[in-house]
């Protein structure tokens, strides 16, 4: 434990220029109310002289648009962080959400020999090798990585995926810096332990690290590619393995026209009709069907090919939905659409990490509310994306809390049905959508299904019952010699700890009290059994003073 701690001070100690980094940000941009509530800035020992002093135009800002100006400015963890809250509705509010869609990490280009330095590094052979060309100049650049164009020996052309170098030990450091303020805010703030900061971090922390391993984002490509073998629908750029490592991807090199410009698509022979029914077909076919989705699936993420395909970019940021799962959300959307309120509060409870609402009645009552502001409206004019979002408020107001790929799910349906809109207008996102939730509710009911489900739950009961009685053995055996014991957790708010304080005080001095009131009345008994009458009055004097004042004290306080 002491060697833990002696870590712990020391890690804090070498990250100690960060955290004034991170303070000189937040306080830049007015969150400095935020900062002193934590406490945090007390025990850095950051004076408020030594922080910069709120920009006048900044302070103006709207606080959801100077919270994302501090992320991007303090840079790609950050960044990153701000992109996944954006699909967080159980954590921050709808204003947040969508400033946090406009986190753009776009960043300036690292030096192209560094770029090439990486490559070789990492296929171990020189760059003039493998490459007949290696454009030095990056094709794109984000705060992760860069993309460089490039011609092999065998004349293909390819975009070879070039981590920043030095990422890792950044992405290390910050996230160490979150984890160490989320244990702090989850035992100190009662407001944000509500949150799980530190299951937030961990979370945030598990994706991070995944989109940092590029052979991780090579299984998801090679996935995805295997549910839409001989689509017409989507391309995926295929993968050169023996070109690809942790931090470096070579891939297919793809082009295409951008798919949220309609005017130039139907110049070019394009209809964005068709595209807008073919890409929500899509996102349903992704998550109802197969279960593994695109979950950031933006027009800079996309390219429309001259046969009209789209080709998907990024794999970086994956969902994945269990069979089960799958089921609840096609109840939830079935339900919406027939608006039915009772089978989408059980699809949402189905879907909760709780599974049970604190009081269901209201959570029903609140979803029929809902269903009577939102779904009153003819099917082809309801948009999912904007229902969904109005939903989470519902969720966080009962505190319900789902799974991360449930957001991830509402993101990616959120943006699709979006971009549909603006390549058709008259678009029915809805309808597109019913059908696959419907074959999956029914698919519920196939005679294999539930066969295969009673099948499931025998085995899993039966283990139960084979357990039970060994278990109730050694449940019973730890009540009989005392070594059951009951782990209780008291959380103290920080306004808490003076009035905590006032009463072990109090139990202090009466404790002390009573130790000396004892001390006095053994001394005057001592002093009369050696015939020192005058000093054991005195010492007898002093007890019954001390005894009234002790007693008297417990009657005020009540003790009586």
């Amino acid at each position: 434990m002491v060697l833990k701690q002696i870590k712990a001070a020391v890690e804090v100690y070498h990250h100690l220029p960060r955290y004034h980094e991170i303070f000189h940000v937040f306080f830049k941009y007015g969150f400095g109310s935020m900062l002193n509530m934590s406490h945090l800035q007390q025990i850095l020992e950051i004076k408020d002289s030594h922080l910069p002093a709120e920009q006048k135009e900044v302070h103006g800002k709207p606080a959801a648009m100077r919270f994302r100006m501090a992320l991007e400015e303090l840079g790609p963890t950050f960044v990153k962080l701000g992109q996944i809250l954006s699909t967080r509705g159980d954590l921050v509010s709808e204003e947040y959400m969508r400033e946090l869609h406009r986190l753009q990490d776009h960043v300036k280009p690292f030096p192209g020999a560094e770029a090439r330095e990486v490559v070789e590094a990492e296929l171990g052979c020189k760059i003039n090798e493998i490459f007949k060309e290696f454009d030095l100049k990056p094709a794109a650049s984000a705060s992760m990585a860069q993309v460089h164009h490039g011609i092999l020996k065998s004349d293909r052309s390819v975009a070879v995926k070039v981590q920043r170098p030095d990422i890792v030990e950044t992405i290390a450091i910050d996230l160490a810096i979150m984890m160490d303020v989320a244990k702090f805010l989850d035992k100190h703030v009662e407001e944000i332990a509500v949150l799980n900061p530190v299951g937030v971090v961990k979370e945030f922390s598990k994706t991070l690290w995944q989109e940092q391993d590029f052979n991780h984002e090579a299984r998801n490509m090679e996935r995805f590619a295997k549910q839409f073998v001989g689509s017409r629908i989507v391309h995926v750029p295929a993968i050169y393995k023996d070109l690809s490592t942790e931090r470096v991807l070579t891939m297919e090199f793809v082009t295409g026209r951008r798919i949220d410009e309609p005017a130039n698509l139907r110049k070019h022979g394009l209809d964005p009709v068709k595209l807008s029914e073919n890409i929500s077909r899509l996102i349903f076919q992704q998550m109802f069907i197969f279960g593994f989705f695109h979950a950031d699936p933006h027009p800079g993420n996309m390219c429309v090919l001259p046969d009209g395909v789209v080709c998907l970019y990024d794999y970086g940021m994956m969902g994945t939905l269990n069979p089960t799962f799958r089921e609840n959300i096609a109840e939830m959307v079935v339900g919406l659409a027939q608006k039915d309120h009772r089978l989408v509060t059980r699809s949402l409870l189905s879907m909760s990490e709780q599974g049970y609402a604190e009081d269901s009645k209201k959570l029903e009552g609140d979803v029929e509310a809902f269903a009577g502001q939102y779904l009153d409206v003819p099917l082809k004019d309801l948009k999912l994306g904007f229902v969904l979002n109005r939903l989470l408020d519902v969720l966080r107001d009962h505190k319900l809390r789902m799974l991360a790929d449930f957001y991830l799910g509402i993101k990616a349906l959120s943006q699709v049905e979006s971009l549909g809109a603006l390549l058709n207008p008259d678009l029915n996102f809805v309808q597109f959508g019913r059908p696959y939730a419907t074959e999956v509710i029914e698919g519920k009911f196939e005679p294999k299904r539930v066969w295969k489900d009673l099948q499931h739950t025998f085995a899993e009961y039966w283990d139960i019952l084979r357990d039970l009685p060994v278990d109730l053995h050694d449940f019973y055996q730890k009540i009989k010699t005392g070594r059951y014991s009951l782990p209780i957790e008291h959380r103290i708010h920080p306004e808490g700890f003076e009035p905590l304080r006032n009463t072990l005080n109090h139990i202090a001095n009466r404790l002390s009290h009573t130790f000396v009131l004892s001390a006095f009345l053994i001394c005057s008994s001592i002093f009369f059994l050696a015939n020192q009458k005058v000093l054991g009055i005195i010492g007898l004097v002093f007890t019954v003073i001390m005894g009234l004042q002790l007693l008297f004290s417990i009657w005020r306080r009540g003790g009586f």
